[in-house]
């Protein structure tokens, strides 16, 4: 028949190649009737070892497991399932094995014998450039898919943006497609179908189903997400070809779809394919030339970093330190205003047994107008005789109370301007911090959209800023411990206690007022 009806033979192979037909049609469209240098080669071939012997065997398990040929474990079925794929290993040593040809090869061992099956499979890989798909990079593959998205995009453009949107990739769902020629989970009856055609056809033929099955779903398929996406795939889209009519239908479909473009599409995969591999090889060239003076960069930047982060802790933990300080301060202060309050007291309590003296107020008198006179020498003896006028009374209070007070205001005084000090440095010590982290981010932020063209001067901002950071330690002002306030309040107390009976602690004395404390009238009453 097929030797009468050459000239018709296509159109009667893309209706489907009857059941008792397929082995001898088969045979003579891949061009291997008669080759029997390939049926002596089988035999030798499966009689060598390869090490893919454990794959294959896994896999073999795993095909057509429904099947009343292949689901008997260790039956006749897998048994030449298992040759057939194993004399390909060996005889292709590039490719070896991969996944998915066990299920053409069962396609072809449920229709011949496994030596012819044997070679209608070396054709297909062969002739037919379906071992391309499989060498080691899968760069045909990567091509095939391109294509089959450009056709997508052309001829189903609402599909292709919602995949697109979906983030759907044609990897996801057509590299089983078209390295198992449909054959792993749609129903056998358009499985077998797709092999008359691809036969005769060739790889054209793949686009034309795939698209076929594409535009047929596209209603169901826009409605879906990504998960949904990608279970229809699996579950619902091989059902559409269940039964043998359906097959036909889509099969008459797809070989009416016209399938153009696809040398372009490859040239443009080709000229995409080249860009990459010059930007590759250009992001080689920067790296190399480049590459130390960005790890140095990126080490100082680093070493930047862990000492803005040092600083941080030392911030943070001198004011924690301070923060003591205040405390301990608000503590003394409280304690020097309740002593003042007594001493006030006290005051008053004097005040009144002095202006109860005759003596005393008229020494008082005689002192306040000798302190208006000019000339220090003329005061400071003045204060001297009163003083000593004073002393010998039997019946006078001693002056020894208003001591304390005059140290108590010196040491107020010192304790607000140390804590307006102490203050101060904080807040200096802040401000530096803030201005360390704000040119740390604006550096970080320009090397990173400007990576790609560091310049020197990138490198001269980050080591000043690198002595910034290393000087801030030196700049600090050295603040002084609760510890040293102390000591110098004793030294101050014994120096005060010397200056008691000069003329200017008594001069401070009468100027002396503390919120709420009575002052020393310019005269007495006479008792």
């Amino acid at each position: 028949i097929v030797k009468k009806d050459q000239k018709n033979l296509a159109p009667l192979v893309r209706l489907g190649i009857p059941e008792a037909l397929r082995e001898k049609i088969w045979q003579k469209l891949a061009n291997v009737e008669g080759k029997t240098e390939m049926l002596d080669m089988y035999k030798i071939l499966i009689t060598k070892e390869t090490k893919c012997e454990t794959v294959i065997q896994r896999d073999i398990h795993r095909t057509f497991p429904a099947h009343k040929c292949f689901k008997e474990s260790g039956g006749s079925g897998q048994d030449s399932l298992f040759k057939v794929s194993k004399a390909y290993a060996v005889y292709d040593s590039e490719v070896g094995y991969c996944q998915g040809l066990s299920f053409i090869a069962a396609s072809l061992l449920l229709h011949m014998p496994e030596e012819d099956a044997f070679c209608v499979l070396v054709a297909l890989m062969y002739d037919y450039g379906l071992r391309d798909l499989y060498k080691q990079g899968f760069e045909v593959l990567y091509l095939r898919l391109y294509q089959l998205d450009r056709l997508i995009k052309d001829q189903l453009p609402k599909l292709h943006e919602h995949f697109a949107a979906c983030g759907i990739e044609t990897h996801m769902y057509a590299s089983q497609w078209f390295l198992t020629l449909f054959t792993a989970r749609f129903p056998l009856c358009f499985v077998f179908h797709v092999l008359d055609v691809f036969l005769l056809d060739g790889v054209p033929l793949l686009f034309q189903v795939a698209v076929t099955l594409l535009s047929i779903c596209e209603a169901d398929l826009r409605q879906l997400d990504f998960e949904g996406i990608l279970k229809y795939f699996r579950v619902t889209l091989p059902k559409k070809c269940r039964s043998p009519s359906q097959a036909r239908r889509v099969m008459k479909m797809a070989c009416e779809r016209k399938i153009k473009k696809l040398k372009q599409y490859e040239e443009e995969f080709q000229l995409k394919k080249q860009h990459k591999e010059r930007l590759e090889k250009e992001a080689q060239i920067y790296e190399n030339r480049f590459g130390e003076e960005r790890r140095k960069l990126q080490a100082e930047i680093d070493d930047l970093q862990k000492k803005l982060i040092e600083a941080n802790e030392r911030a943070v933990e001198k004011e924690r330190k301070h923060t003591g300080i205040i405390q301990d301060y608000k503590l003394i202060i409280q304690r020097l205003e309740n002593d003042i309050t007594n001493l006030n007291e006290t005051l008053g309590n004097v005040m009144n047994i002095v202006s109860k003296c005759k003596n005393c107020v008229q020494k008082m008198e005689n002192a306040d107008r000798s302190v208006r006179l000019p000339a220090e020498v003329s005061r400071n003896s003045g204060l001297k005789t009163t003083q000593h006028s004073c002393s010998k009374q039997e019946n006078e209070a001693p002056l020894g109370p208003l001591d304390p007070i005059n140290i108590a205001t010196q040491r107020i005084r010192e304790l607000e301007l140390e804590l307006a000090q102490a203050k101060l440095a904080h807040v200096e010590a802040e401000c530096r911090n803030q201005d360390l982290n704000h040119q740390l981010s604006a550096t970080i932020t320009e090397m990173h959209s400007n990576r790609n063209s560091w310049q020197p001067w990138l490198s001269k901002t980050l080591n000043s800023l690198q002595e910034k950071v290393t000087t801030r330690g030196s700049r600090d002002p050295v603040l002084p411990t609760f510890q040293s306030y102390t000591q110098h309040a004793s030294a101050g107390a014994s120096a005060a206690g010397s200056e008691t009976n000069s003329p200017s602690s008594n001069q401070e004395f009468k100027a002396f007022s503390v919120g709420g404390s009575p002052k020393l009238p310019a005269k007495f009453p006479t008792v």
